[in-house]
């Protein structure tokens, strides 16, 4: 990007969880003046990585009057609100599983939408997983926008890879930019992608995307159970012999379990199906960007998230790269939890590319 951006815009960052969005505001050049969650350990982890103490509390209950006394703010000192309401409820996985009786899945959404009319900041930023476009015929992303255009905003909203704006990872979601008050002066739109497929780049001006190797081959090797001591959160899982057996038989570089003598199958997957599970106890291809990063990203029973090279399964530290957030972030030196909060995170970068896009670009019209 030409221009450069100071920092004078005022965000306030809800369902802020562990601050991946929130890191990729302030590299954009904002000021982060606001942030809420209902995640206690989310909230530690918070201000050990930037500069606010989040609200720990339900946006349910937390009302937009309460965040802005809170902050010594008034209503219309707030340039950005930023949302990433809780996907579970959307996600594809869940609905495979079936929802728990009594699961509300738009009271985040609206909740969201209350604080954002209390608080009435000039843009929002919305994101969420693609299955809010989709589930119940979209009903909910559309009762988003819908709401959003009652309240005088205008709206541009588009299903994002984050691969195609610099982060070494395929991680597909819906984001939805709302400024307010543009009577139509301007079309809103989405910044166009800056990477593409090595194979497409030749097509224009794109950069090739970031792969595996890039973001991880510098970092010690190491054995299942090994932790190193200087890099935080590299530290790989120890694996029982089965599954140990399983990875070491799974080829290098982007094999899977389907690669395997059936003998090697678990009981389940030779129960699946037309294929199935294609992931499961996968490896990772150096030359591309990694898989979705997922709460459960250092299991190889969840997903493709065996290094390519090493018989183990990604280590926290490494997950975080693939989420674009530096070393030096700070995360829980368990690894199930390091886990949970990096994969629930959005990519810092992803953020970052998007906001200062938009703010060069639309800027004047806050």
């Amino acid at each position: 990007m030409s221009k450069i951006i100071s920092p004078c815009y005022n965000v306030i960052d809800l369902f802020c969880g562990c601050g991946g969005a929130s890191l990729g505001l302030e590299l954009a050049g904002c000021r982060i003046v606001g942030a809420v969650d209902i995640d206690s350990t989310a909230c530690k982890i918070y201000p050990e990585n930037l500069d606010l103490k989040p609200i720990c509390g339900d946006l349910k209950h937390v009302k937009g009057s309460e965040i802005l006394k809170h902050y010594g703010l008034k209503k219309h000192d707030v340039d950005f609100v930023v949302g990433c309401p809780p996907c579970q409820s959307f996600s594809s996985l869940r609905r495979t599983r079936g929802l728990p009786k009594g699961d509300d899945k738009d009271a985040l959404i609206v909740a969201f939408l209350k604080r954002v009319r209390e608080i009435r900041p000039k843009v929002v930023l919305f994101e969420n997983v693609p299955g809010i476009a989709t589930l119940e015929g979209g009903r909910y992303l559309d009762l988003y926008l819908k709401r959003m255009h009652e309240m005088g905003y205008e709206s541009v909203c588009k299903i994002l890879d984050a691969a195609d704006y610099g982060v070494p990872q395929h991680r597909k979601r819906v984001i939805a930019f709302s400024v307010e008050g543009t009577n139509g002066k301007e079309e809103l739109l989405m910044p166009p992608p800056t990477h593409s497929d090595p194979k497409f780049v030749d097509e224009g001006d794109k950069l090739p995307c970031v792969t595996v190797r890039e973001t991880i081959a510098d970092l010690p090797p190491l054995e299942p159970g090994e932790r190193d001591s200087v890099i935080p959160n590299h530290k790989a899982r120890k694996h029982t012999q089965k599954v140990l057996e399983i990875i070491k038989n799974v080829p290098k570089d982007g094999g899977s379990r389907k690669d395997l003598s059936r003998r090697l199958w678990l009981r389940c997957h030779r129960k699946l199906r037309n294929g199935g599970a294609e992931n499961v106890y996968g490896r990772m291809w150096w030359n591309q960007p990694s898989p979705t990063i997922t709460s459960r990203c250092t299991c190889p029973s969840s997903g493709r998230f065996i290094h390519p090279e090493q018989d183990r399964g990604i280590t926290p530290r490494e997950a975080a790269r693939f989420q674009t957030f530096p070393d030096h972030f700070v995360f829980p030196t368990e690894t199930a939890s390091a886990d949970r909060y990096i994969g629930n995170a959005v990519p810092v970068l992803f953020i970052q590319n998007l906001v200062r896009y938009f703010v060069e670009e639309y800027g004047h019209l806050s």
